[in-house]
């Protein structure tokens, strides 16, 4: 009885089985009681300071992740239902996915080829794009905050997400997770700067780079390494990357005004996908009428 009670939260949510632990929390199947329907609860774990959890720096950081996700409303990113407190501790609610993260898939069947990366990359730049529209910017994209199911490629995991308002404020962190993320973060924000569209745009250029390589853009021993890398040198052209070299060069510039916009990643993308012969649709939507990359202005490339 105490551990059915310990399972039910709210006496509303009866947890299930753990699906996954990362960085920031451990994520939950569970059974929403009054809508009869699964779904995924997280658990955010407060980091620690001085041997003692930090208990407000955990309630900041989940209010910041819930309220980033809440406002937004795309097939490509997650849904959130609810954000609680019980038993001292933070959850978050969100729709339940069945799937393998990125970083799971590869490590089931290695690199991705060139076809269904470019469509992975379509289909992530479009949940991208409309958080971006919706003034939030995601700050940690990398294969493991990426959810592969039957028909969706979905951003997960806004734990660090910056609004776009909150983004000049004295009071907004400029913390980044580098032990667990460094090889995905764009060279300014290892530097300390606020996340923007630009440093997204980086990092998925950099999971792009790894689903065709099988590799991060910047090898390294660990997060030193690779910070050193990326502020002074211009990751090595894939081997495996084809077509797909000019979108992963033009967004893994160091120089952020120098990278290409998501209009114009969209448009070569979606030129790629033609010539494959796939749908450039993203679920539940028509698929997008876009122009040949051949007829953009010159300087749209260009932030």
């Amino acid at each position: 009885m105490g551990t059915d009670r310990a399972r039910l939260l709210l006496e509303r949510y009866r947890l299930a089985s753990p699906i996954r632990r990362d960085g920031t929390g451990i994520m939950w199947q569970a059974h929403d009681l009054r809508l009869t329907r699964d779904v995924a609860i997280k658990e955010v774990q407060p980091p620690y300071r001085l041997d003692m959890p930090d208990l407000e720096g955990t309630r900041r950081r989940a209010l910041k992740e819930a309220r980033s996700a809440a406002r937004l409303s795309h097939p490509g990113i997650i849904t959130v239902h609810d954000l609680f407190e019980e038993h001292g501790r933070f959850w978050i609610v969100t729709e339940f996915l069945e799937g393998l993260t990125l970083k799971e898939t590869m490590e089931h069947i290695g690199r991705v080829p060139i076809r269904w990366s470019a469509w992975l990359g379509f289909q992530l730049l479009a949940g991208i794009r409309h958080a971006h529209h919706c003034g939030v910017m995601h700050g940690d994209i990398q294969p493991e905050n990426i959810l592969l199911t039957g028909d969706r490629v979905v951003l997960t995991d806004f734990g660090i997400a910056a609004l776009e308002e909150d983004a000049g404020s004295p009071n907004a962190s400029q913390t980044i997770p580098l032990a667990r993320s460094a090889a995905y973060l764009a060279p300014e924000r290892m530097r300390g700067e606020p996340a923007t569209h630009a440093s997204d745009l980086w990092s998925l250029g950099a999971t792009m780079y790894m689903a065709v390589e099988g590799r991060p853009p910047y090898p390294g021993d660990g997060p030193s390494a690779m910070l050193g890398m990326a502020l002074t040198h211009e990751p090595d052209p894939p081997h495996n990357a084809g077509s797909l070299w000019p979108v992963i060069e033009g967004l893994l510039r160091r120089e952020p005004r120098r990278r290409l916009t998501g209009e114009a990643v969209a448009l070569l993308l979606a030129d790629i996908l033609r010539r494959e012969g796939i749908s450039t649709a993203t679920p539940g939507r028509r698929p997008q009428t876009l122009p040949s990359s051949e007829n953009l202005p010159r300087g749209i490339f260009m932030l």
